[in-house]
């Protein structure tokens, strides 16, 4: 089970990192917290569960 929580970590870091790339470029800072507490929120269901 080790190397699926490296997975989902990675799709998790992939995905909002790009998300969150992206509205940091657009500078809009209300994207930028919302992406970063469903980070925060995805992270933490992730590790909690095992």
């Amino acid at each position: 089970m080790k190397d699926l929580k490296f997975t989902s970590l990675a799709v998790i870091v992939i995905l909002f990192g790009t998300a969150l790339i992206e509205a940091i470029q657009k500078r809009n800072w209300l994207e930028v917290t919302l992406f970063l507490a469903l980070v925060a929120i995805a992270l933490w269901a992730d590790f909690k569960k095992s």
